[in-house]
């Protein structure tokens, strides 16, 4: 499945394709939510989560980006 593919499911969708061919890579918390990044073959879900309630926020899908630089520069993540 590509992004595009990706982004034209409806959203009922796109979350269940998430848990169901999303692979965790890593994630980070900032003051009041945490992030988790996916991979779904060539490209990325980061899913924001409440803390207090660990549930998901809402989710960002890219490719590469400034998104994904975060986690390289922090060291989160190692990509070849």
């Amino acid at each position: 499945m590509g992004i595009y593919e990706f982004l034209m499911l409806s959203n009922e969708e796109q979350w269940d394709t998430l848990w169901d061919k999303g692979v965790y890579l890593t994630s980070f918390k900032s003051i009041d939510c945490s992030f988790r990044l996916y991979a779904i073959d060539k490209f990325y879900v980061e899913v924001e989560m409440c803390i207090t309630k660990d549930s998901p926020i809402g989710m960002g899908v890219f490719a590469e980006g400034k998104k994904l630089e975060k986690y390289l520069e922090d060291g989160k993540l190692n990509l070849p």
